[in-house]
């Protein structure tokens, strides 16, 4: 199952937060879950929780070093977190909400929305729309040599898309799912439209750069069959744990619906 967590926030006063604006937002939540700073602590690729970046109204709020984030003392902030812990969750009903000082700031911070996710599979339809929300760190598999860069690519390659899923998913999920990583699927879920571009946003002083935008796929595998299938279940699980690197603290945020 996945839980779905929605928090509220209001600052005591205007205040200038970090360019990634989930920096935030994963220093709020460290105050409900103490399990949370455990799983930071991890050296472990992919997480059992995902914090989005802080939202207003919805639009995900991050700078790509041009202009400074401000959250307005008037106005009223969301971030979600998506995790599979039950621990977490009843932690995070059991505190309900909190004030922290931060950036010489209050801020009130509650739960306002607790959502359970059961079956993992998206509508089915012939077309899906995927819209990147935030810069996607989307990597190809690393060589067996020694590299300091990593190295990133600026369009969601269908192979590379669901080799970054899928390995989220086999790690916690019991049925395990393989074969959405090769040419089979290039062929049976293909884009038709899109619009992308390349985005630089700044965790800290750290430029990362992806690509934001939207995408429409065709999946034209035919209907009950097995990669059919798989490849729904790893839109839906996009929704909540999203794509590529550093999906965990709100990179690659991601939503898929079916038109």
């Amino acid at each position: 199952m996945i839980y779905t967590l929605t928090f509220r926030l209001k600052p005591s006063n205007d205040v200038i937060v970090p360019p990634f604006t989930s920096k935030l937002s994963r220093t709020l939540f460290l105050s409900f879950s103490p399990t949370y700073s455990k799983i930071i602590e991890s050296k472990k690729p992919n997480k059992p929780l995902r914090i989005t970046v802080v939202k207003d109204q919805g639009r995900p709020l991050y700078s790509n070093g041009k202009s400074k984030v401000v959250l307005k003392a008037e106005n009223t902030y969301t971030f979600i977190v998506n995790t599979l812990l039950e621990d977490v969750v009843k932690e995070v009903i059991k505190a309900e909400s909190v004030n922290r000082e931060i950036y010489n700031t209050s801020f009130h911070v509650e739960l306002e929305n607790v959502s359970v996710k059961e079956n993992i599979m998206v509508e089915d339809a012939r077309f899906y729309r995927v819209h990147f929300k935030t810069p996607t760190l989307l990597q190809p598999p690393r060589p067996r040599i020694k590299r300091k860069e990593n190295r990133y690519v600026l369009f969601p390659y269908v192979p590379l898309l669901f080799y970054s899923t899928v390995s989220h998913w086999n790690t916690y999920m019991d049925k395990k799912i393989v074969g959405v990583t090769g040419s089979k699927t290039l062929y049976y879920f293909r884009e038709v439209n899109y619009r992308i571009r390349p985005m630089t946003a700044y965790y800290g002083n750290i430029p990362n750069k992806g690509f934001v935008g939207w995408v429409v796929f065709e999946l034209s595998a035919r209907k009950g069959s097995k990669i059919r299938e798989n490849v729904r279940r790893l839109l839906d699980y996009v929704n909540y744990f999203g794509v590529g690197k550093s999906r965990n603290i709100g990179f690659g945020e991601v939503e898929v619906k079916p038109i």
